[in-house]
This record gives C-alpha cells, sequence and structure tokens, in this order.
C-alpha cells in the first residue's frame, strides 16, 4: 500500500497533524527501502525515527485527548501502546538480525504500517474531532 500525505486526514491541529505527516513521510521511506532504495543502514535510521516519533506523537495525542475530555482515551491509549511495543520489538530484530532478516522486516512492515495508520487516523483519531472544538 502506497502511503501519502493529503488534507482529508487533517485533524485540525497542527502539531498533531504534522506529526501524521512525519509519520507518513518515514512509511514511505520504508516503502522505499522494501523497493531496495534505501540501504540497510539508512533504513535502520528511518525505524529509529519512527520509534520515537511515535513515542512522541503517542503522548502529545493523549495529552491532547484528556485535555478535551475524549470519553475514549484508555481505548486509544491502548491502541498507541500495542503499536508501539511492536515498533520497538521489530526495530530490536531488525538491529539483532542478519540481513535476510533485516530484509524480511523491510519488505512486509512498510506496508502494515501504512495500513495501521491510516486506518487509525481515519478512524479513531477522527472520532476526538468533535471534541477539539470545545477546547
Amino acid at each position: 500500500m502506497s502511503i501519502a500525505w493529503d488534507e482529508s486526514l487533517a485533524l485540525g491541529d497542527p502539531v498533531i497533524d504534522d506529526d501524521h505527516r512525519r509519520m507518513i513521510g518515514l512509511i514511505a521511506l520504508l516503502e522505499a527501502a522494501a523497493r531496495g532504495e534505501l540501504g540497510l543502514d539508512a533504513t535502520g535510521r528511518v525505524l529509529d525515527d519512527l520509534t520515537e516519533l511515535c513515542r512522541e506523537h503517542f503522548a502529545r495525542e493523549e495529552d491532547l485527548q484528556r485535555r478535551i475530555g475524549f470519553p475514549e482515551l484508555d481505548s486509544h491509549r491502548i491502541a498507541h501502546a500495542m503499536l508501539q511495543q511492536r515498533l520497538e520489538s521489530t526495530l530490536g530484530h531488525y538491529r539483532d538480525g542478519d540481513d535476510e532478516v533485516r530484509a524480511g522486516i523491510v519488505r512486509t512492515l512498510g506496508d502494515s504500517l501504512a495500513t495501521w495508520l491510516l486506518g487509525h487516523i481515519t478512524g479513531s483519531d477522527m472520532e476526538f474531532l468533535p471534541f477539539m472544538g470545545r477546547r
């Protein structure tokens, strides 16, 4: 699945939207890596950056949801924690793996992350839009 930012994904919070744009850009780099356009070291840096960005973004988004009184914060937090755990585990396997393991991770990760992120933004993230007008 190819992924690109477009304004239909905007939530209207500049920081959250910028995070989503950056996440999409990093996932697009993983997709380029799967096509052989990025070396293994560069791909490792992309995974590092994505893992850290997600950690920071999830904290920002959950804080925003808390401030606006979003009632589904707990389920949102669980979804974030599950993806963060997956990213950190995958990053560990990437760091410890040989070239064949790394190539296998790259072949599958970008597509699955693109699917998750688009579903998350257009699904559960859009659910807190009505609450944003209250802040």
